[in-house]
């Protein structure tokens, strides 16, 4: 679709060419292969974008274009080759509000043999240009990278927010606090207009300018729709990224932990659009994961569990080296925008060492696609060159040359993406003729010819620029619709004005912003796709003032040019529509605060993928007093007793009432919980499960507990009627199996503590109807007891015939028949990492249908029944401890996902095999052992990832599909089913989220909690938080639909390590 044009023809002959020596180097200088920008935009107002380069080394260039994607050498004539000795970012913007582009040019200045100020060309209108940056305020001297002009205070003119870098200095690491401390060369600036003259308000207005700032991208956008611009800055290594709310009073607040799960380690170049055409504008960052798996394998990753921590302690944020899609889920409480990060479950999360990352639509669909130019010239974080640049004689005697000649080469194709529209891209790089090898830096896109369709121009480093040239208008023949602004005086572009249009079904945002990317700015002219839509039916500006334009019935395949009017009494309408959940936790009286105990599962087994002792509270319901209404029991974390509330009148309000026994056993941690009749005596008593992975051997910590109740809510302790079962237990399922019309109990067990992927028994207990129990396991059902890594389980009616489907990590969906001797039923192909199930008869015809929470698919993780994820299991090593891989498939190889310094952590005779980390990134993961450890080994399989809706097949198998993709972005630990109009048919909540993991995966923390109702057609939509009213962020564990005295449905939320949340139905 793209044709990358030759030079002889555009006459673009420029390249970043770097004339690397001992004085200036990698080595002296960590941002030397950053490369330099490009900026688009029509210089001389005659309708064409031009193109202006900066070069690190060599003089900058500025080529007019002269129609038909030809292109002059103006700038000797033009006069803005530049004076500094190293130039970084550009942006072309209207600094003087003239309505003529001026080019304002970033450099490095002060820092060892480099000298240099930052210039500003303003525009002669005659394509000449006058250097005036002393003039206005911004000949800054320090480590500048790029400029975003936009107009913060809306006062009608640009101001200027200034992005620098900075370099490694001992007092650059510290706690988090030396963000405050102010650096005259690195931390940013806020420049405000004053009528011509810039002044430094950086202080005043909340902006940080420390020398931890390691600004490599900018991104202005109105992420909270509240009208004024916000800032997104991406800094690299261990400071957070910044992410400024404007308070529409001239002043900014940082706000990224309020607004962001996570974000990347080593941000890089982004952008802010609107991708999935919901009005909200999303945020893509950069990093520098790579996708191939011998890099990934020989390059530093994920930080080591202890320093993620130490870092954390010292007041930095959750980061992970990967690019990171921030989907923009809008405004709940307050004034900051949420975000769920989805760049896994989108599939753009790893393009190696990447620096410009653009949103444009360049397949004309209506849907923004993504461009990322990436490579580097050398890879300064390859495993090996650090070891060998860690020997202290090497430090002594090598040259800075020779030392860098050690870098493996890091020049990788450019990346491009196609939006599927269902949060997902497709890779296009290669089909689209986009995937150029080499190090790109700067990016651009603009309509260079003028028919419709984006172009896209490069800035390679030691190579030519490269324009590409769109051909989709040829190819497709997709509709378009291209928008020029002419703004107030001082903002003759429109820059920070929002555009809507509705057209072919599909609603577009797009703001006016140019600087986007990585040291780069776009043409300010907004280009839709319109895809075969022949009509714009509606198009609204909101321009940066507040006003609001709209017109309708728009015709396409045009450039419509549309200047500010004032048009009073109309703004962007909000949605007034009243949500379907009220949070009321507050008024309910249900005060209890989880509070997870500190113990790190990775102290004891370093390779297991994630924590197993985070994974309550759950919940149990019942009428624990006999008054009718139900109560509710909420699992306490080890130290913390659980605790009942009841409902008191009849407005759902709750009361905590005590229980001694429940507080004498604070120290065990409850798993599950079940209220059932055990004593047939006519009220139900109170069935808790011990478990949390930290117990271990024949501890009392790990015995269940089964408190009777007096018949008004006060439990005691039953001595003896359970036997002594040291189980780490998951989940208690009551059920009479033996039908005596005594409930008996299954209760599922989570892992072999400190034996991950070893199967634990599970048992049946029966219940001689006094409330006395026996283990019954190995007499009636023994393929039970070894059923797996048990999460939950539920009883379900499937033809009319109970059976009890059990569920866990590592397992498939299997299902017991309780009535045909416990036989076993697997469904194929079904093995996941399953949390929680519930059974519900969703279509009415009698049978349970299954909702299944799986980790869902926002992971690098992928599983199939042709390559699946799997576990092996076995003492590698021969210590007599077993150690438990994870392998996946990467380019149709299996790999060991720990890294080598994690596996020999465990298992130093691989420290011995491999004392290069080449080699062992060259190796699959059978070649790391004998072949005959790896047959010995046990193997569980995952098949999919992906929490499911499933269909009973009448025979102990179900069919499963996946719910919306909405819905994969985090784990899910708990569903309930409740009908919130009355219409008959059950909608669905869920929550979920995992924070106990790994780095390298990261935290799963996308999910605010998940409202979905089923369509006419079959499957499930979302309805997101903004319109349904249910928001539980945080890691839910537990759901319970209750009702009130007066009928009034409940909807109960239990979070580990979070108070407990209460929501009632509107």
């Amino acid at each position: 679709m793209f044709r990358q044009l030759d030079a002889e023809a555009t006459n673009v002959d420029f390249v970043n060419q770097l004339d690397e020596n001992e004085s200036f180097n990698i080595i002296q200088y960590l941002y030397y292969y950053n490369g330099g920008g490009v900026a688009v935009g029509d210089l001389n107002n005659d309708g064409l974008p031009d193109l202006y380069f900066t070069a690190n080394q060599q003089p900058n260039k500025l080529y007019l274009n002269k129609g038909n994607l030809q292109f002059e050498d103006i700038t000797t004539k033009a006069g803005v080759a530049g004076n500094g000795l190293w130039k970084t970012g550009v942006a072309m913007a209207d600094v003087n509000g003239d309505g003529w582009l001026d080019i304002y040019v970033c450099q490095v200045g002060d820092y060892k043999s480099i000298k240099g100020r930052n210039e500003l060309y303003i525009n002669n209108k005659d394509l000449t240009f006058t250097e005036s940056a002393a003039i206005y305020g911004l000949d800054f001297k320090g480590f500048s990278t790029q400029s975003a002009f936009f107009d913060y205070d809306a006062d009608g003119d640009l101001d200027l927010y200034l992005l620098n870098h900075s370099v490694h200095a001992p007092e650059n690491y510290g706690e988090a606090s030396i963000r405050k401390r102010r650096d005259p060369l690195s931390g940013d600036r806020l420049y405000r207009n004053d009528r011509g003259k810039f002044t430094d308000v950086s202080e005043q207005a909340g902006i940080y300018g420390s020398r931890i700032g390691y600004g490599l991208g900018v991104a202005a956008a109105d992420f909270n729709d509240d009208g004024c611009p916000d800032l997104y800055i991406s800094n690299d290594f261990h400071e957070n990224d910044y992410l400024y709310y404007n308070n529409c009073d001239g002043t900014f607040r940082e706000a990224i932990s309020a607004s962001m799960g996570h974000t990347s380690t080593f941000s890089m170049g982004s952008d802010a659009a609107d991708f999935n055409n919901d009005g909200r504008l999303d945020l893509l960052t950069l990093d520098m994961k790579p996708e191939d798996a011998f890099v990934l394998k020989s390059s530093v990753g994920a930080d080591p569990y202890n320093i993620y921590r130490y870092k954390l302690s010292f007041g930095y944020y959750f980061q992970y080296p990967r690019n990171m899609l921030q989907m923009n889920l809008g405004q709940l409480q307050g004034r900051e925008a949420q975000f769920a990060e989805i760049g896994q479950l989108a599939g753009v999360d790893a393009t190696d060492w990447s620096w410009s990352a653009l949103f444009c639509d360049l397949d004309g669909d209506g849907w923004k696609d993504i461009f990322i130019g990436n490579g580097i010239q050398r890879r300064p974080n390859d495993l090996d060159y650090l070891k060998f640049t860690g020997n202290t004689q090497v430090q002594k005697s090598g040259s800075d040359l020779d030392i860098a000649a050690k870098m493996p080469n890091g020049l990788v194709p450019n990346c491009a993406f196609r939006n599927r529209g269902d949060l997902t891209f497709e890779p296009v790089g290669t089909s689209w003729g986009l995937d150029l090898i080499g190090s790109t830096n700067g990016a651009a896109y603009a309509d260079l010819d003028g028919d419709g369709d984006l172009d896209l121009v490069t800035n390679n480093l030691n190579a030519p620029a490269a324009v590409f040239e769109n051909r989709s208008q040829e190819l497709l023949k997709n509709n378009y619709l291209r928008i020029r602004l002419k703004g107030v005086d001082g903002n003759p572009f429109g820059i920070g004005a929002r555009v809507v249009i509705s057209s072919g079904g599909i609603r577009q945002t797009q703001e006016m912003q140019t600087t986007r990317g990585f040291q780069s700015s776009v043409e300010p002219v907004l280009t839709f796709g319109l895809g075969a839509a022949t009509l714009v039916d509606e198009l609204t500006i909101r321009w940066p003032d507040g006003h609001v334009q709209r017109l309708y019935a728009v015709q396409t395949n045009q450039t419509l040019e549309l200047a500010y009017k004032k048009e009073e009494g109309k703004r962007l309408e909000k949605n007034t529509e009243r949500p379907v959940f009220e949070e009321v936790t507050a008024e309910s009286g249900l005060n209890f605060q989880h509070i997870e105990n500190d113990f790190t599962d990775f102290d004891r087994e370093p390779l297991i993928p994630h924590a197993l002792s985070t994974q309550g509270p759950r919940l149990a319901e019942g009428d624990v007093n006999g008054d009718g209404l139900v109560d509710v029991f909420v699992c306490g974390p080890k130290g913390q007793a659980g605790a009942i509330f009841i409902q008191s009148g009849q407005a759902g309000n709750f009361k905590s009432l005590p229980q001694q026994a429940l507080e004498n056993d604070r120290l065990k941690e409850d798993t599950d919980a079940a209220f059932f009749d055990a004593d047939s005596d006519g009220d139900l008593d109170l069935y808790v499960v011990s478990g949390g992975g930290e117990a271990v051997g024949e501890s009392d910590e790990l015995l269940d507990r089964l408190y009777l109740n007096d018949g008004k809510g006060n439990f005691s302790l039953s001595e003896n009627a359970l036997p002594l079962l040291y189980l780490n237990g998951s989940c208690v399922v009551p059920l009479d199996f033996n039908g005596d019309g005594a409930l008996d109990l299954f209760v599922g067990s989570r892992a072999v503590t400190g034996s991950f992927g070893l199967s634990p028994a599970s048992v049946l207990l029966q219940n001689d109807g006094k409330g006395t129990f026996s283990d019954r396991t190995a007499a009636i059902a023994p393929s039970l007891s070894k059923a797996g890594m048990v999460t939950d389980a539920a009883l379900v009616n499937i033809s009319g015939k109970p059976w009890l489907v059990v569920v866990g990590e590592w397992m498939p969906v299997t299902a017991f028949s309780i009535t045909e001797r416990w036989k076993k039923v697997e469904t194929p192909d079904s093995g996941g990492w399953w949390n929680t199930v519930l059974a519900h008869d969703f279509n009415g015809d009698g049978d349970d249908e299954l909702l299944l929470g799986n980790m869902g698919l926002n992971s690098d993780l992928r599983a199939s029944k042709e390559e699946p994820v799997s576990l092996y299991v076995h003492d590698f090593d021969g210590n007599y401890f077993s150690d438990p891989i994870l392998v996946y498939y990467k380019q149709n190889q299996l790999h060991s996902y720990a890294t080598l310094d994690e596996l020999s952590g465990s298992m130093p005779i691989l420290r011995k095999k491999f004392t290069l980390y080449t080699n062992f990134a060259k190796s699959t993961f059978k070649e790391l052992f004998e072949a005959g450890e790896v047959a010995k080994a046990q193997r569980l399989d995952v098949q999919t990832f992906a929490s499911a809706y499933a269909t009973s097949n009448g025979d102990g198998t179900f069919s499963l599909e996946a719910l919306p993709a909405v819905a994969q972005v985090a784990p899910i630990f708990a569903f309930a089913a409740l009908d919130t109009d009355g219409d008959g048919t059950d909608e669905v909540l869920a929550t979920g989220n995992f924070y106990h993991v790994h780095p390298a995966p990261g935290r799963y923390d996308a999910s605010w909690g998940h409202f979905l109702k089923k369509k006419a057609n079959g499957g499930f939509e979302e309805i997101g938080f903004q319109k349904s009213g249910f928001a539980s962020k945080g890691e839910g564990r537990g759901l319970a639909v209750i009702k009130t005295g007066n009928d009034k449905l409940l909807v109960i939320s239990a979070r580990n390590n979070l108070p407990v949340q209460v929501f009632k139905v509107q």
